[in-house]
């Protein structure tokens, strides 16, 4: 089976305070969170990577000539491409079931959980949710009137951004430029045929911003991912 993972953007929340870099190259505690992704897959036997550049290709691609325990295709998906075009642009080389991540976030998922998932309802793919604790009340509101409010935190599911597909998933990509999130799966929860099931993960983490990479270093100090 094959990993897909998006490395294409251009970071740009993070980059707002930092100089300009690959996100997915970003070192956390002297490990490019990328490998960090990488070595999280092959743990459980899958080693054979498509990584989905754009945005500074060539350092991604120096970045995998330099890896030799993982089988890679870096392929130069476009600097404006959308996530769903870009995943389209991988088509001939997936055949069967695929996995499908971002290369900028960490949890403990278990890809070998998610296939068996998957392999027990036909037409099924699997989208990870992490269940995120919101540190600020919420309020339930209408047109003109705030009716509810709860004080205390609360949780809300969440997409962890780990997916478990199968070539199947490329018929539900337009030719148009599209993404991924905004448009594919929206397809798939209107199709009769397919259904999107889901994993929880207990543990996730982006990294969208440099506080986000201060904070996953100090995670990492103590949790192994």
């Amino acid at each position: 089976m094959k990993v897909v993972i998006f490395c294409g953007g251009f970071g740009t929340r993070y980059n707002l305070s930092h100089k300009k870099i690959l996100k997915p190259l970003v070192k956390i505690n002297g490990i490019e969170i990328l490998k960090r992704i990488m070595n999280l897959y092959a743990k459980y036997g899958y080693k054979d990577f498509i990584l989905l550049g754009g945005y500074k290709y060539k350092d991604l691609k120096n970045f995998s000539n330099k890896q030799k325990n993982f089988n890679i295709t870096v392929l130069n998906t476009g600097l404006y491409t959308e996530t769903a075009t870009r995943l389209l642009k991988a088509k001939k080389f997936i055949k069967g079931n695929f996995f499908l991540t971002y290369g900028d976030s960490l949890t403990d998922f278990n890809p070998k959980s998610a296939i068996e998932k998957k392999n027990k309802s036909k037409n099924a793919y699997i989208m990870c949710i992490y269940k995120y604790l919101l540190p600020y009340g919420a309020l339930e509101i209408d047109k003109n009137k705030v009716n509810s409010f709860n004080e205390k935190s609360s949780y809300t599911n969440i997409n962890a951004g780990f997916y478990t597909l199968d070539e199947s998933v490329f018929s539900f990509i337009g030719k148009k430029n599209e993404s991924f999130e905004k448009v594919t799966i929206k397809k798939i929860l209107k199709s009769k045929k397919h259904k999107l099931l889901y994993n929880y993960v207990k543990f996730w983490h982006p990294m969208d911003t440099i506080a986000d990479k201060k904070n996953l270093s100090l995670v990492l100090k103590i949790k192994k991912i």
